[in-house]
Order: C-alpha cells, then structure tokens, then sequence
C-alpha cells in the first residue's frame, strides 16, 4: 500500500475491510468495487472476475472525509491545498471565508485547476475576505460591505454555479451587529446558509460582543462554528458550565453547530460540558491555517481522534465528517456516500493503539489510547496515499518575500507575462502606497492596486492565473498565493515598482 497510482482500467476491489457509510446504514465488514472512476458495488464478498485487488484487512473504508471549514487561500492560506486535503485523506474541502467576492476569481484561478481535493468557497461578507485581525480593526469594513451590494455576489455566483456553499461572517465586530445582520440578508437572498464564527481569544474592551444576536439571528441549517471555543468572548456555557439558553434554544430550531478547532476554537473542559447537556456537533472541521497546521490543529484526522476521545462512537464521528456536510452544504449528489454511481471518493483508515497525548487550544492535555490514522484515499477513483508531514513545511504554511533578490522563478517568465509586468508598474506606481501598521491597513488603497492589476491584465489578455503566477514569482521563492492586492500593498511600494522595473529591464517583451 505506498506510492500513488491509478487504478487499473477495468475494477479495483477494496477488500477485507471495515466499512462505514452512515449515509447506507452501513457499519461492517464489506467490499467496495470501483470502476471508471465511480463506485460500482458495496457487498460482502464481491467477486473479483480478474479485478485489481486492494486487501485492506485491519483498516476502516469510508465516504471520503469532507472538511468544511480550512483556509485553503488567502492570508491564511497554503501553498499547497493539496496538502491539507487529499493527503489528510480529505477529498472535499470548504475555504471558510478566504476570498470574499472582490476575490472569489482569483480564489478560482488558484483551487479550480490543479488539485486533486475539490475546494469550494465559503466567502466571507467582507469584500476582500479574511485578512487577519488588522480587517476587524479597519474603520470602513461595514461601509466596504454596504457599497459592494447584492448585485456582484449575484452575477458571480449565476456564472459560477457549484462553487459556494455558505457565505460567512464573524460575531466580533467594532460595529457591532451590523456586518452579522448584511450577512444574514444577503445569505438569504443568495440561498445559501450563513456560517457563523463565534469567539475570539483577544481582549478588545472597544468591541461589542454580538454572540448572542448571531446566535438569534441564525435559522434552521444555518452553521455555528467554533462551537466548544474557551475564548474570551461568545462562550456556549456560562461561569458556571451550564449551557446559554440562547444555544439551547438555537438548537432546538435547527441551527447547526460544528466543531471548527482551529488556532482558539476548542477546549477540553467546554465540550465535556456541553456534551454532558446534549449539544453535540453536527460536523467536525479542522479549520486548519498557517497558524495551527504544526499545533494544536495537526489534521482533520486529528480533530476526529479529540472528538473519540470525548466519547463520541466511531460511526458517529464518520457521519459528521462525510453524510452531515454533504446534506447540510447541498453535495449529496457528488459526495458523503459510498452509494454505487457515485465518484469514487474514499478515505481508507486506521485506529492505531497507543499512548498518544491531545492537546486542546489552550494547552490542556488528555491522554488516548486510540487515535484516527488516515492512510490513502480515493478521488474519482484515483489512489493517492496519505502524507500528514507534506502540510507541515514550512514553505507551504510561511510566505516570504525574496528582499535581497531576485527569485530565480522570474527565468521561466513568458513574454506575455514580462509585458504584463512592464505594464503594470507605471501603474502601480500611479496609484502609489505607504507602508503602515497592520491594523491601519489602507484596504481601500488594496481595492485600486487590484483594480489596476485586473485593468492591465485585460490590456494584455493574460490570464488571471497566470497574471498573478507573475507578479508573485518577482518576490517569492516559493510560490504562496494570496489576495493580490492586499499582496501588493503589504510590499514598500518604491522596493515593489523597482523589483518589477528590474525584472523587465532589457526585455524585449518589455520594450515591446
């Protein structure tokens, strides 16, 4: 079982495994056919007739794992999608928040080809998406979100259809409840359901703590994220451990809550508590990040082993990451089932034996003796084995900028793109930008260094992904995307206009 390959043309057999498959009812030894990319029988002794043989006696077959809520893009994104996908043994992914819908085409331009994992978008309300804690600071993130409308999320998502599955917004805010109340009416007349964020670990005495309004304000199949958070702000239990009415109440209407660890979205003593009242999770999500990818989020994998060790069954951890997110995010149709005739999307695992340690957001340790171990999955019938170290480099979670030279990357440039590049630092300098502090960021000023990027990218017909393969390869070693204009205006605008100016000095593309 090492080494990726594809399956063989005719049927691959799964053999002599555990399945689990919540969405059948079924939990038990079985075999699992594949062929032509797509799940052709689940049964106990399946004949082979001259098949490809997959024995997997001692491990677990299952739909494969859906994570609805990574940052596979942006500010806190990775490199590698992939990385935190296929090769955790997660075939679907959901970016919660990453772009917002000034940046869901350049989302698009780096997810929509390339991966093997599929990667839908949760967007955010805030036009650009989630930039760090300096976008809460910013003074104008309401006025940004009242001046973009409805109409931009209309149109992208008539021509985009499949690719967003909720629209996302933070219960913290130093505007109060307002961005919660744009993102509830414009989820509403989207269609989509809103994912909520609650909790956050930072003493902001100037923000207002709108958890309880967003708790109200979410309807039946809405998504409560971070739901076990021990933060500062917007717990479920009160002082004393005993469940908010408020949740209680939301739950009892149909809101939906979801594990989401995260960097600050999990302790040990509030879950314990608010499983001890009947609040569980409807799904188990990773939120993986560059901030939590070497601890204490680890995996997906990870987070379901904490979720066996507050004592949730086996198949009840495997519902909520496959047969719950398919229903509540509309993908049923494609994922969430080992059904016949659907993809061929399979996690194969492991319950490995030991004495493992599991750490909470805030440090606290329990101690398991069992942990969920993925090994290799399955994608439209393609095997990939899992590698859990692949997300942990460090050049897929750390962007750097190449100060003191130039990337070699800038050699592989086409003509097209050195043009495009001569271009665009006139212009970029026309606009021009100071360097500030973070929580003084000039988004505004980002918005024109974007629209001066997309204005001279339909100059010279390049494509966006292309475009923007561009500009980054001038500053970074390694490629790490992320929104471009926020890119740009994190760069000293006169070092970034030189660099440009210095990697199509002499072209003849340039001069062109």
């Amino acid at each position: 079982m090492t080494g990726a390959t594809m399956t063989a043309n005719g049927t691959t057999i799964l053999r002599n495994a555990h399945v689990i498959d919540p969405a059948q009812g079924l939990d038990g030894p079985a075999d699992v056919a594949i062929a032509g990319g797509k799940v052709t029988a689940v049964g106990r002794e399946l004949p082979d007739d001259g098949a490809e043989l997959v024995d997997l006696a001692g491990h677990y077959v299952t739909p494969g794992w859906i994570d609805l809520h990574v940052h596979a893009y942006g500010s806190l994104g990775f490199s590698d999608p992939d990385s935190i996908g296929i090769y955790q043994g997660v075939t679907s992914v959901v970016d919660a928040g990453g772009p917002g819908v000034r940046t869901m085409d350049e989302f698009v331009a780096f997810t929509g080809q390339g991966l093997t994992t599929d990667v839908y978008a949760g967007p955010h309300i805030f036009p650009l998406g989630i930039i760090g804690l300096e976008y809460v600071e910013t003074e104008d993130d309401v006025r940004g979100i009242e001046e973009t409308g409805l109409a931009p999320w209309r149109e992208w998502l008539a021509a985009h259809p499949g690719v967003v599955r909720f629209l996302k917004v933070g219960a913290y805010s130093p505007h109060g409840s307002k961005p919660i109340d744009i993102a509830k009416a414009t989820a509403r007349e989207l269609g989509l359901p809103l994912y909520v964020h609650i909790g956050e670990n930072h003493a902001w005495p100037h923000f207002d703590d709108p958890f309880e309004h967003a708790i109200r304000t979410a309807e039946a199949g809405d998504i409560v994220t971070h739901m076990y958070h021990g933060c500062v702000q917007g717990r479920i239990v009160d002082k004393a451990g005993k469940l908010l009415p408020v949740v209680a109440d939301a739950a009892e209407r149909g809101v939906l809550f979801d594990i989401g660890m995260g960097s600050y979205g999990f302790a040990w003593d509030v879950a314990e508590r608010a499983l001890a009242q009947g609040l569980r999770p409807k799904f188990i999500s990773s939120d993986l990040q560059q901030f939590n990818v070497l601890n204490p989020a680890f995996s997906l994998a990870n987070v379901m082993s904490i979720c066996l060790k507050l004592g949730l069954p086996l198949a009840e951890v495997i519902e909520d990451v496959t047969k719950n997110p398919a229903e509540a995010l509309s993908l049923s149709d494609r994922a969430g089932s080992l059904r016949p005739g659907l993809p061929a999307d399979i996690t194969v695992f492991k319950l490995e034996s030991g004495r493992f340690d599991l750490v909470d957001c805030v440090t606290r340790k329990r101690q398991t003796d069992t942990r969920v171990v993925p090994v290799m999955a399955f994608k439209a019938g393609r095997r990939v084995d899992c590698d859990l170290a692949r997300a942990q480099d460090e050049r897929n979670w750390f962007m750097q900028v190449a100060e003191d030279h130039v990337p070699a990357s800038v050699d592989s440039l086409s003509p097209a793109q050195l043009a495009f590049l001569a271009a665009l630092a006139p212009g970029l300098a026309a606009v021009g930008w100071s360097a500030s502090e973070p929580q003084k960021l000039d988004l505004r000023r980002a918005w024109k260094l974007q629209d001066v990027f997309n204005q001279v990218r339909g100059a010279h017909d390049l494509a966006l992904r292309d475009a923007m393969n561009a500009v980054y390869a001038c500053f970074q070693d390694s490629l790490f995307p992320m929104q471009i204009g926020l890119f740009l205006l994190r760069l000293d605008c006169a070092f970034a206009i030189d660099r440009l100016r210095q990697v199509t000095a002499g072209s003849a593309a340039a001069a062109a």
